[in-house]
């Protein structure tokens, strides 16, 4: 039994450097990298044998080794017992090895041939050394690949990709040693994209196209207010999902493989983006074209005009218009001084500070501050005026909403408009005026001259302002906004009897 041992020892060592022949012999000259990769495994095959002496016998790489009888034959080797070897012999795996016995083994074993009528995947190696064999297969498994592509659609585009980038993988050394025994032993071969993950990540970035929201440009020059650009939607590749359906074509030996493209939603449409740019209020008041008045509430609107005022934000109107001085562009023209008409710098300005106050409030917008003309103006019922004089008195608009605030102002042939836009509300709003008494004018101003009219006589009054809320489903809430007293205007008559003049004093009103 020792030397049985002993002769399986040296049949170990052959197989190692049979091992080492066969990477050295059949795939140093290989012409393709299947061939290589095929002799490597076979390599790892030879080093995978296995030994097991129990029971007296033995299993090497899949054939019955029976010892009885004292002898035994082994793939063309001689394992009959042999004396002991001599003391100080080499030792490989705990057994004694002889290799003088060894190299002869190893080189029978790389001559040994495979049986007539041996197939390996449909190959024929019949009568072929095992290197013969792995080459023949390997060299078939190429020429099957000749011509093949694989497409992978994503959408639009295209990647094909074809040998060597696509090539074969197969256990061809554990399959020729199954037909040491003869038969037509199948071959499990499966297609491999080389570089998959890199491949399939370029994919991935190339249909990847990130969504765009819709957006509305804000243009308060242009005769329609905003610029809308509808949103955009994406699109990616489910990168798992690319990675099995590469995976399952090239197991089926399929020539396409697709690639479906996901949807990636924007986060603003274009029906929310024009919610928040909806009309919420528009107030009109009117002048009398031409003149140096005219000019000025053209100035003065052009300055408010494209103001936006973010949620929370303030706008002060003088710091938005600008001092009434001559250096900044206004020009004199009649303006109400200690209640009285008079000339000066910057007239008609308040009428764009009351066109905006009145938008406004009737846009859900809250004012800060507000004054009342010392007298009525004719441009707006009382109560609804907003007058504003160099620092003094502002008018200040605060949006209390949760959402900017876009304010349109403009000034031409006659019209003062200011336009309010913001998130659109299921709520609006109404102002409503009551003059609750009447104050009689004084007695006339008489002056000596021709008969003539200089200035009519108008009453005063006392009035008080109302905001109403409405909304669908609720009920309407009106609330005062304020009360104000203006002041009567006295006439100026024009008499030609000198005894009739009277020269009354100013009435000292501050400047309005």
């Amino acid at each position: 039994m020792g030397a049985i041992c002993r002769k399986l020892a040296a049949i170990l060592a052959a197989a190692a450097i049979l091992c080492m022949s066969f990477a050295a012999q059949a795939f140093a000259c290989a012409a393709s990298p299947a061939r290589a990769r095929a002799g490597a495994e076979m390599a790892a095959e030879f080093a995978r044998f296995d030994v097991n002496f129990a029971g007296g016998g033995s299993n090497f790489a899949g054939f019955d080794v029976n010892f009885a009888g004292g002898g035994s034959n082994f793939a063309g080797f001689d394992v009959s017992p042999r004396p002991a070897p001599r003391l100080g012999a080499p030792r490989f795996a705990g057994f004694d090895v002889n290799f003088a016995e060894a190299a002869p083994c190893a080189a029978a074993c790389s001559r040994a041939r495979l049986p007539q009528g041996a197939c390996v995947g449909g190959v024929d190696v019949g009568g072929m050394t095992l290197a013969q064999g792995a080459a023949a297969v390997a060299a078939a498994l190429d020429a099957r690949l000749v011509g093949y592509a694989l497409t992978v659609r994503a959408g639009e585009r295209a990647y094909v990709f074809r040998p060597p980038q696509v090539y074969w993988k197969a256990d061809v050394a554990a399959a020729l040693l199954r037909a040491l025994g003869g038969g037509d032993i199948p071959l499990a071969v499966r297609l491999c994209l080389a570089g998959e993950e890199g491949a399939l990540a370029g994919i991935c970035a190339g249909a990847y196209r990130r969504p765009a929201d819709a957006s509305a440009a804000f243009c308060p020059s242009a005769r329609e207010p905003f610029r809308f650009t509808a949103e955009r939607a994406g699109q990616y590749i489910d990168g798992a999902a690319l990675r099995a359906a590469v995976e399952d074509a090239l197991a089926r030996g399929a020539r396409e493989a697709e690639a479906p493209l996901l949807p990636l939603s924007p986060r603003r449409t274009l029906a929310e983006v024009k919610k928040g740019a909806a009309l919420l209020a528009s107030f009109t008041t009117y002048y009398a074209d031409g003149g140096s008045r005219a000019h000025n509430i053209a100035l003065a609107a052009s300055r408010l005009n494209g103001c936006v005022l973010a949620a929370g934000e303030v706008l002060s109107f003088n710091a938005r218009a600008g001092a009434r001085t001559a250096q900044n562009g206004y020009r004199a023209a009649p303006v109400i001084v200690r209640g009285e008409f008079a000339e000066g710098v910057g007239g008609g300005v308040c009428q764009v500070s009351t066109t905006l106050y009145n938008a406004a409030l009737l846009a859900g917008l809250s004012v800060a501050e507000v004054h009342p003309h010392s007298l009525a103006v004719g441009y707006v019922p009382p109560s609804r005026d907003a007058m504003v004089s160099g620092s003094s008195c502002d008018l200040k608009v605060k949006n209390t909403s949760r959402a900017p605030a876009y304010i349109l102002a403009r000034a031409e042939g006659g019209a003062l408009t200011v336009q309010v836009y913001g998130r659109e509300s299921a709520v609006t709003y109404a102002i409503e005026s009551e003059v609750t008494a009447r104050i009689p004018p004084p007695p006339p101003e008489v002056r000596a001259g021709a008969a003539a009219t200089i200035r009519a006589a108008k009453e005063g009054v006392r009035s008080e302002a109302y905001l109403v809320r409405r909304e669908a489903g609720r009920p309407s809430v009106r609330v005062r906004l304020r009360q104000d007293s203006y002041a009567p205007v006295r006439a100026i008559l024009q008499r030609p009897d000198p005894d009739n003049t009277e020269n009354p004093a100013a009435s000292g009103e501050p400047v309005a």
